[in-house]
């Protein structure tokens, strides 16, 4: 969603009655009110998520003071992705279910009920430290696992109510909603646990944590409610079974797709791999509040509300691949602030947050590359292999990352601390620094099709899964 402002174009009073958008192929009119609708969606997802966070889940996790939290933080930031290797599944999971917008409203509903349960694990009411944070993990990996294989129905869904030549320009106007729902509700929940815990001192600080949470699981399934009212696409058919079981593989063997597979993969496991460093070093090293972080987060977020449109626009006129070259080299200097950051000087970290405002160009520029190289009728497994392999790469390298920052932190000494002059935290952020801009060598390998490319290409598609053309 995968990214809270008035749109573009006020939303009618009224709208067309359910049955009547429904029917049929959508028109212009219904497409319109469609996108209005998806922003509306995509605020009220933002600022649940927002709420509810992963920093709000990985900093109860550090206060339960379980051994190996190095490990404890990579796995609750991995395991969701783990999970989401299974959406390679969607296209089956839809025709199961018979109606892939059917099939986003009751997952995205179901990840909502999920977060009810996180407040109540923070609560401590597993005695064991281990055991409790093994419970926050499998809750948070289930959640994510709904909201996956829903998101993936749900930009086939936007795929066929957009058109590609002004997909750009609505992908960053949607972003610019999510991203300013977000930053408003994790500033405000960043503000409310501060308050929280130096109003009540006395109570658990497990409280302070899960008021925004289960108001957040509210907001997310309450996001629902717009989807409800777009346009089911009939176009769209779920193919037969064993179509959809060839079909699963057919992105493996589109030498197109799978050199943007390649990009997606490197960056993001050279990404993940810092995540624990990241999380941590602020926390332990740093001493900064939650509040403080998010803070932050809230500013690279207003960077990103004031560009998204802007670079959708351009990506729409120049192509995806050059914004994402811009955007790839900004983006991995964040790590850089990292390095210069000290307890004496904390304020370096900054200008990590200010260089990923630049994300904003993978953000609008990736989904719109990934659904101008899918087949439109058959675009359900590229979007799903893309997010589950390059998830995947996310996990395998948060896990490993974790780890291996336990393993420093114990041998960093004997390995010759003094000879690198670093410490384990600014060796990873180095490193780090390195493997996200060669992540350029991969994107220079892409080729982004022109607009009649694209036709040719989705009319392919149509014929490969044995659907009839839009």
């Amino acid at each position: 969603m995968g990214a809270a402002l008035l749109p573009s174009g006020p939303v009618p009073h009224t709208l067309p009655a359910m049955d009547a958008l429904v029917q049929g192929r959508p028109t212009v009119v219904r497409r319109g009110i469609a996108r209005r609708l998806s922003y509306w969606n995509g605020a009220l997802w933002a600022i649940g998520n927002g709420l509810v966070s992963s920093t709000l889940i990985v900093y109860p996790a550090m206060d339960l003071g379980a051994p190996r939290i190095g490990l404890g933080v990579g796995l609750i930031k991995a395991a969701p992705q783990l999970a989401g290797l299974l959406r390679l599944g969607t296209p089956l999971l839809i025709r199961r279910l018979g109606d892939r917008k059917r099939f986003c409203l009751v997952m995205y509903f179901a990840s909502g009920l999920m977060l009810f349960a996180l407040p109540w694990t923070a609560a401590g009411w597993i005695a064991s430290k281990g055991m409790a944070l093994t419970a926050i993990v499998g809750l948070w990996c289930l959640y994510h696992l709904l909201e996956y294989l829903a998101t993936v129905a749900l930009w086939s869904w936007l795929a066929d109510l957009v058109p590609q030549p002004v997909r750009g320009r609505f992908i960053g106007r949607r972003e610019r909603w999510m991203v300013a729902g977000n930053a408003g509700a994790m500033l405000a929940a960043g503000l409310f646990t501060w308050g929280w815990h130096a109003l009540h001192p006395e109570m658990p600080r497990w409280i302070g944590y899960a008021i925004p949470a289960v108001l957040g699981a509210w907001l997310l399934m309450a996001a629902v409610v717009p989807l409800a009212l777009m346009p089911a696409v009939e176009a769209w058919q779920p193919a037969r079974a064993g179509v959809a079981l060839r079909s699963i593989l057919a992105p493996f063997a589109d030498r197109r797709f799978l050199r943007l597979l390649a990009f997606g993969s490197w960056f993001s496991f050279f990404n993940g791999l810092t995540q624990s460093a990241q999380y941590m070093y602020p926390y332990r090293v740093l001493g900064m509040s939650l509040f403080v972080i998010l803070a932050l987060q809230t500013l690279m977020r207003c960077g990103q509300w004031l560009l998204s449109p802007t670079l959708g626009r351009l990506a729409d006129r120049l192509g995806n691949r050059p914004i994402m070259m811009m955007a790839v080299p900004v983006v991995a200097s964040g790590l850089l602030f990292y390095l210069l950051a000290t307890p004496e000087r904390p304020w370096w970290l900054v200008g990590a947050w200010v260089a990923w405002v630049a994300y904003a160009g993978l953000n609008v520029c990736l989904p719109s590359l990934l659904l101008k190289l899918s087949p439109r009728q058959s675009d359900t497994p590229y979007i799903a292999a893309y997010f589950a392999v390059t998830g995947l790469c996310v996990a395998v390298s948060m896990t490993f990352g974790g780890w291996a920052l336990d393993w420093l932190a114990l041998n960093w000494p004997r390995l010759g601390q003094s000879a690198w002059g670093l410490d384990y935290y600014q060796f990873a952020f180095l490193f780090g620094w390195i493997t996200r801009t060669l992540g350029l060598l991969f994107l220079l390998t892409i080729i982004e099709p022109a607009s009649g490319e694209v036709g040719i290409n989705r009319a392919v598609g149509h014929l490969a899964v044995g659907t009839r053309p839009g």
